[in-house]
């Protein structure tokens, strides 16, 4: 099955057309797994040997293991250039990344028993703290301070005027700005058409 890529228009383009290039051990493995998600999501099917799952597997330790960074190192580019070793990888960190999600939920339900046995204690210190930090709780949010921020938005001509008003402050001048458009005119599809 063919790969179709369908560009964004809607994205600027770089500043600079340098390779960005990961520099960290971390940021390769993210590329990396990231272009096995597409390739997966596209339909790939990518055989794994057994020396390439063991490689994805140095290649775990070495990235939910932050003192072992080191030992992986040397062996990166080639293990990461090879889609099969990737995409065992991409496997592995996505089960991984479940875990940890419902690891934190058995933590949280853990720790909400715990303090709603904690309100049957004797001393009422103890029973007001254990209250105060069930009331803190995110779902129940009693005890939080609570933040509205109101945006304005604002039209495109809006905020040329603003940005422009405060230039004529900073610069202290009423000089009028050119408008490029205006200038130059504006190039239409017509106009593009007669260059054919």
């Amino acid at each position: 099955m063919p790969l179709t890529i369908i560009p964004d228009t809607d994205k600027p383009l770089p500043d600079t057309f340098e390779p960005e290039e990961p520099k960290t051990f971390k940021k390769k493995v993210k590329v990396a797994t990231a272009t096995a998600k597409v390739l997966a999501d596209a339909g790939a099917e990518i055989p794994v040997s057994s020396q390439e799952k063991v490689e994805a597997e140095e290649l775990f330790n070495a990235f939910t293991n932050p003192n072992d960074e080191k030992s992986a190192v040397s062996g990166v580019n080639k293990s990461l250039s090879t889609p099969a070793t990737v995409q065992h990888l991409y496997a592995m960190l996505s089960d991984y990344d479940h875990l940890v999600v419902q690891e934190a939920v058995q933590l949280r339900r853990f720790v909400t028993n715990k303090l709603i046995e904690d309100t049957g204690l004797a001393d009422p210190r103890h029973r007001l703290k254990a209250l105060e930090l069930l009331g803190k709780i995110s779902d129940v949010g009693l005890f939080t301070d609570k933040t509205i921020v109101l945006t304005k938005d604002s039209t495109s001509e809006e905020l040329e005027a603003k940005i422009k008003s405060k230039l004529f402050k900073i610069l202290g001048t009423e000089k009028t700005i050119l408008d490029v458009d205006e200038e130059m005119g504006v190039i239409t599809e017509d106009d593009l058409k007669d260059t054919d």
